[in-house]
């Protein structure tokens, strides 16, 4: 490696060297260390501290703003139209301002009633003068009076709110406890639910077996008795094949009265015997499968087939009883016998329809066992599920109670503030009637100092209103803020604003000048933003230049981005001396200014160290540091605002640097680059200018 060093090094550390080893041998001979100090100083001055937020974001043009009356009333004038051109100042539309300019007549009136009292206030009072000024007193009396009665009534009524509040906190307590009550036991009841549908569906299905087969018994039986009735009725009408011939002895008596139930009766009596056929098929198919379906078909045959022969009994009961008695061939012994048999078939027929009805109506309400669990098991939800709701309600009821609880609080507390103010408002009711009474006295005397004094201020009061009056004319004109087009006029002539915050009438103007830029800030940040504060705006396109600008608004909905949360700050370019021309999306560095200060006096923040609560620095007197206390205000860019204590050019160390010596070792973070160095030390060092130092310099 080349050593590269130069003379003027040489000598340098000759002389560092020479100094060292006498402090050294100095300090070794008096058995003890040493240390001196030396500073570098920092100057006290006259200049500006601006601490602001700095934050990089893009600029957007907000094509469109919308102007609205701030004041009810009624359009008497609108002065442009859609896509006119306006200039700043111009008068877009107007309203009635007849209420105004009476307020201004008023306001004049009021004036001049002043004056003239002030030039009155010399003259002696009239009997009229000493009247108002009784009456003014009598009024005031009047007043305070009823504000004592109402201060009462208030007590009284407060009273009672507070009390019905605190019942009804005490309902809703005895409330909850009826409904854990009934909660305890609805889950009882869940329980013996669940005991009662078991055992419901364990006899459900002994009642269906037990029926079923009750049925089943009674299909071959209720066969065997179709048969016989089919028998009884065929022996007297023969319409059978193998019988049809067997009644001619009698055939044409039977039913000579009336041939038509004859005619009947065989026609129904020919139906019976082919649904008596269709029903042996079907008994022969069934499988007795307890398929209820099948069961139901079955007994539906039985049920029409019986509803037949009820039908056709009735007709051979009716054709005997229409028969003609013949000694030979039909005897009235005969007829009888035919209609006691028919009117007791008949009658079976019957009861064997309500019977087999019956059996349909049982049938239909044998439920189908897996609907049944099914069912119970949708019971048991329902319960479980009102139980579910009880518990939240009862959760609810207790949210509730807690929040009357917090209400009655919050509202004895209002009152309180309320009836310290009407307390407040009697006492000043009381001092009115004072000084009424003082008035009237005063009015009896010659005016005093204060009374041309009362007068006087009454006259500025009156010429205040009126100035106030004539601003108030502003309100009912809508002004162009700046040079826009009209892009919309919701406003017509004659147009009725009722309420001022309607939200569809509006005039809409459009700016393609008007910047807006939208910045996030980090939940630290936020808290030190408010609303319409400065803010300066460097754009990249034009970076030697510094736009102004305010905070327009500020969302407080937060914003969570890969778990940082952030919130929108929007600013609005006010500065009509930019005249740059911004396009969207460009890029720009937003600093917002949080408090900034001109001409004050600043110190390096390096300097300064707290001490209990205080601040201190080490000022310069006579080539020495005297710790001195200082009253600080803001800081930033590494600059401290001095209120107190220090002046113009005073001189403060910035740094105290140390050099101590014991017998072994030696401290030397002045004169050496490295800081502190053993005296062991034997490796090689560069120096900070990028030479190198062999260690034998060391």
């Amino acid at each position: 490696m080349k050593l590269a060093f130069s003379f003027k090094y040489f000598l340098a550390w000759i002389i560092i060297i020479l100094v060292l080893n006498y402090s050294t041998f100095y300090q070794a001979k008096n058995g003890s260390s040493t240390s001196s100090t030396a500073e570098t100083n920092s100057t006290v001055e006259l200049g500006s501290i601006k601490n602001s937020i700095e934050v990089s974001w893009v600029a957007e043009l907000v094509d469109e703003q919308s102007l609205s009356f701030n004041k009810a009333g009624t359009v008497t004038m609108v002065n442009f139209k859609a896509w006119d051109t306006i200039k700043k100042w111009d008068i877009i539309a107007e309203l009635d301002s007849a209420d105004a300019y009476n307020s201004i007549d008023d306001a004049k009136l009021n004036l001049e009633n002043a004056k003239l009292n002030l030039t009155q206030l010399y003259d002696w009072p009239d009997k009229s003068q000493i009247l108002q000024s009784e009456n003014s007193v009598t009024t005031a009396q009047n007043s305070l009076n009823t504000a004592t009665k109402e201060l009462e009534n208030l007590k009284i009524s407060q009273q009672n709110s507070l009390d019905s509040m605190l019942k009804n906190i005490e309902t809703s307590k005895k409330d909850l406890e009826t409904s854990k009550t009934n909660l305890e036991l609805s889950k009882n009841e869940l329980e013996t639910t669940k005991k009662q549908q078991e055992n419901s569906l364990n006899n459900t299905i002994t009642t269906k077996s037990t029926t079923i087969q009750n049925l089943e018994d009674s299909f071959k039986t209720n066969l065997v008795d179709i048969e016989k009735i089919i028998e009884e009725a065929d022996y007297i009408m023969w319409v059978t094949d193998e019988n049809k011939d067997k009644n001619n002895a009698f055939e044409d008596y039977l039913s000579a009265k009336n041939t038509s139930y004859k005619t009947s009766a065989e026609s129904s009596l020919l139906e019976s015997i082919s649904m008596y056929t269709n029903l042996k098929k079907s008994l022969a198919n069934y499988d007795y499968s307890w398929d209820k379906a099948l069961i139901k078909n079955l007994l539906n045959q039985y049920l029409a087939t019986y509803n037949k022969l009820y039908e056709t009994t009735d007709y051979v009961y009716k054709a005997a009883d229409n028969s003609i008695v013949s000694v030979w061939s039909l005897t009235q012994t005969q007829i009888d016998s035919m209609k006691s048999n028919m009117s007791s078939y008949r009658s079976s027929s019957l009861s064997k329809i309500n019977s087999i009805n019956n059996s349909i109506a049982s049938l239909d309400t044998l439920t189908d066992t897996d609907l049944i669990s099914e069912s119970n098991s949708n019971s048991i939800a329902q319960k479980e599920a009102s139980i579910k709701a009880s518990e939240v309600s009862i959760e609810k009821q207790e949210i509730s109670i807690s929040n009357a609880e917090k209400s009655y609080n919050e509202t004895k507390a209002s009152y309180a503030v309320t009836l310290d103010s009407k307390e407040k408002d009697l006492i000043s009711k009381e001092k009115s009637v004072e000084i009424a009474k003082l008035n009237l006295e005063e009015l009896l005397k010659w005016p005093t100092e204060e009374n041309v004094k009362k007068a006087q201020n009454s006259i500025k009061q009156a010429e205040i209103k009126l100035e106030s009056a004539n601003k108030s004319l502003d309100d009912y004109k809508l002004e162009a803020p700046f040079d826009w087009v009209v892009r919309k006029i919701d406003y017509m002539v004659w147009d009725n604003i009722t309420n001022t915050n309607d939200s569809w009438k509006y005039v809409y103007i459009e700016n393609p000048n008007l910047l807006e830029i939208t910045v996030m800030l980090d939940q630290i940040d936020i808290t030190k933003v408010k609303l319409n504060w400065d803010a300066i705006i460097v754009f990249d396109a034009y970076s030697d230049i510094q736009a102004k600008a305010v905070v327009s608004s500020i969302d407080t909905e937060p914003v969570q981005n890969s778990w940082v949360v952030s919130y929108e700050v929007k600013l609005v370019l006010d500065d009509e001396t930019f005249d740059k021309k911004i396009l969207s999306w460009m890029t720009a560095n937003v600093e917002i200014i949080i408090e900034s200060k001109e001409n004050i006096l600043t110190v390096k923040s390096s300097v300064i160290t707290d001490e209990d609560w205080k601040n201190y620095v080490n000022l310069m007197k006579n080539w020495q540091t005297v710790k001195t206390e200082v009253v600080t205000w803001i800081s930033a860019n590494w600059l401290t605002e001095i209120v107190s204590w220090l002046n113009e050019w005073d001189e403060v160390a910035t740094e105290e640097f140390k050099v101590s010596s014991t017998s072994t070792t030696t401290t030397s973070s002045l004169f050496s680059p490295w800081g502190t160095k053993s005296s062991s030390s034997s490796s090689s060092r560069s120096s900070s200018n990028g030479e190198f130092w062999p260690p034998w310099w060391f």
